[in-house]
């Protein structure tokens, strides 16, 4: 199946569901494309995109069906869902695979995915987790959507409470540096519009640096750092504070409150 004939419904256009549709929109077809929220104002921020008061369209329009809605509202959209015949992807942080499949039928085709809000600029990072009723190709249908908000990773669902703590709430530890960054350069002087571009695209082009080289950080870091200059001064007070243990911790944090999601 080509990427520009697959049939994407997405439901819920909170957070994630609009950076998803605003991802895929450059890549598919306005036609090929079909939401649904419960509140239609939502719906009217993507013009071109078909939108529809009604969920039953979307689901029936579709062969891939995005299900982006909150955590508690994930069972009632499923229970629509018993006679559909295509692909569903949740992206409900917590929910696991059992539950989904126990919901909508043992049969259905699901994919568990972690998608990140950087999908709204096409640097998205999600990673898919499909059940075992689906076929190779169509775990590939997923990843072509999803390639088109950034890079995409197939993982064992044992991995998506960890996945979840370092890229799916990733980006607001990121967000929190930055501002923390801008917050220091201000403190030197810098006024805070200059500082917030200095930190931002420092954070983007290192970011880049090492997605491009695929080395160590370690290696890559060494680079900046001279023997007694100004970098190596720095790393040693982050250190000294417990930088890569507190973020260490987080991501932790993170991934445990997942778990804890996943039993409730």
């Amino acid at each position: 199946m080509k990427k520009n004939n697959h049939k994407i419904g997405i439901i819920g256009m909170g957070n994630m569901g609009s950076a998803i549709a605003k991802g895929i929109a450059g890549s598919f077809p306005y036609e090929n494309i079909f939401i649904y929220d419960i509140d239609p104002e939502k719906s009217k921020e993507f013009p071109g995109i078909r939108s529809t008061p009604y969920i039953d369209e979307v689901i029936e329009s579709s062969t891939i069906l995005i299900i982006a809605v909150k955590p508690d509202r994930v069972n009632e959209i499923l229970l629509k869902l018993t006679d559909y015949n295509g692909i569903i992807v949740s992206v409900a942080a917590g929910i696991k695979l059992e539950t989904l499949l126990k919901t909508a039928g043992t049969d259905k085709k699901i994919i568990r995915a972690m998608p990140n809000t950087p999908a709204v600029s096409g640097c998205g990072m999600t990673v898919l987790s499909p059940c075992d009723n689906l076929l190779h190709q169509e775990t590939s249908a997923a990843e072509d959507i999803f390639s088109t908000t950034g890079k995409v990773l197939v993982l064992d669902e044992k991995y998506m409470d960890a996945v979840t703590g370092v890229s799916g709430s990733g980006p607001a530890y990121v967000f929190t540096f930055i501002q923390a960054m801008a917050d220091g350069a201000v403190k030197m002087g810098i006024p805070r519009d200059y500082a917030l571009t200095l930190a931002a695209q420092t954070v983007y082009g290192s970011a880049k640096m090492f997605l491009d080289k695929s080395e160590n950080p370690i290696k890559l870091r060494d680079q900046v750092a001279s023997p007694g200059g100004t970098t190596i001064e720095a790393i040693h007070i982050l250190e000294k504070a417990g930088f890569s243990g507190i973020i260490i911790n987080a991501i932790e944090a993170a991934a445990l409150k997942s778990k804890e999601l996943g039993k409730t």
